[in-house]
């Protein structure tokens, strides 16, 4: 009832020119924007209930689930969405998560807070001086570490540690070089011992050959002078001893009839003519000792056997004739000799 007594004031007309030219720059398209997702290019209503909407499609994006159900006709299908559950146990005062959340919800939220230079209400300027803070404190206690574990002093411990494991492997092996060198010694030692042991033997054994050898000489000429060379005689080659006795007994009957000089005997039982200063009767030589005398000889009937070859009687006839027995007794006189000095030759090599 009372509009009929109010009154229509007109305001006046006025121009905005910069809406007007945003309007026919524009007439054509079309700008839908959203108040919580902004400019978008397409847009559904909630309650078609044909699409997906923004809220659909954020919780695409999430990772949950939404099923629909589309029928041979439009108008009969409808939406059903899934209900996917998710458990997140924080607790109350977990008050920076829901900021958090509430903060990087949008791209735009995202790049205003890295354009402002902060991230949860701390510059980028703080957090850059806090990094170098905690680089400068953990390079100190790295350098403490350092020092500590590889410093002068490590370095000291480790030259001690290398000191002493030096004088411990020198000792060890002077230990073990004196235990070397004594083993070495008890070697040698036991080896001499049993040197010197086999040595006494085989002086014992041929100290008992000799004994045995000389009792058979002296038993053969007991009763001759040459009874004292046989000593000497017992000492040499079993054949050269032969040879001594035999021709012994065929030149001066063992030492009966021996060349003298100034009455004295000469110790020559084998006609030995070799040129000496002192020279007997006949021409033969004179000697000093009977050692000296059986010495002399044996080492020319050595010569001859071991040398010549003159192993027997028959070869050993030189010794008479020389090297032409005719002219020295004839033949007959060297076969003689050859028999009587055989006959003890042979006695001695019985045993060989």
């Amino acid at each position: 009832m009372l509009d009929g007594i109010q009154k229509i004031q007109k305001k006046p007309v006025e121009l905005d020119y910069a809406l007007a030219r945003f309007v026919l720059k524009h007439k054509n398209s079309s700008v839908l924007l959203s108040q919580k997702y902004g400019k978008v290019k397409d847009f559904t209503t909630r309650d078609s209930k044909l699409y997906f909407s923004q809220e659909d499609l954020s919780r695409l994006r999430r990772g949950e689930r939404v099923e629909f159900i589309t029928g041979r006709i439009d108008g009969a299908a409808s939406r059903r969405e899934r209900n996917v559950h998710h458990t997140y146990s924080r607790k109350k005062e977990a008050w920076m998560y829901d900021e958090i959340r509430d903060r990087y919800s949008s791209l735009f939220s995202y790049l205003k807070d890295v354009s402002t230079g902060y991230t949860h209400g701390v510059s980028m300027v703080r957090m850059w001086n806090i990094s170098l803070i905690g680089s400068l404190i953990f390079g100190m206690f790295l350098m403490t570490m350092i020092y500590r574990y590889l410093g002068p002093g490590a370095q000291a411990k480790m030259q001690e540690a290398k000191d002493k494991a030096g004088t411990e492997q020198l000792i060890q092996e002077q230990e073990a070089q004196r235990v070397l060198g004594e083993e070495a010694a008890k070697k040698e030692a036991k080896k001499m011992a049993d040197d010197e042991y086999i040595a006494r033997l085989l002086i014992e054994e041929a100290n008992t050959k000799q004994s045995d050898f000389e009792k058979e000489i002296m038993e053969m000429v007991k009763d001759y002078p040459i009874k004292q060379m046989v000593p000497e005689i017992a000492k040499r080659d079993r054949t050269v001893a032969a040879f001594l006795i035999g021709i012994a007994r065929k030149e001066s009957s063992w030492g009966v009839h021996v060349p003298v000089l100034n009455g004295e005997d000469c110790y020559n039982y084998w006609g030995y003519r070799g040129k000496r200063e002192r020279m007997g009767t006949g021409g033969h030589t004179c000697f000093d000792s009977p050692k000296d005398a059986v010495d002399v000889v044996a080492k020319r009937m050595e010569y001859l056997i071991s040398e010549k070859k003159l192993d027997t009687p028959a070869k050993m006839v030189i010794w008479k004739c020389g090297s032409n027995c005719a002219v020295t007794g004839g033949q007959a006189a060297a076969n003689k000799w050859i028999d009587d000095v055989g006959f003890y030759v042979k006695k001695f090599n019985l045993e060989k």
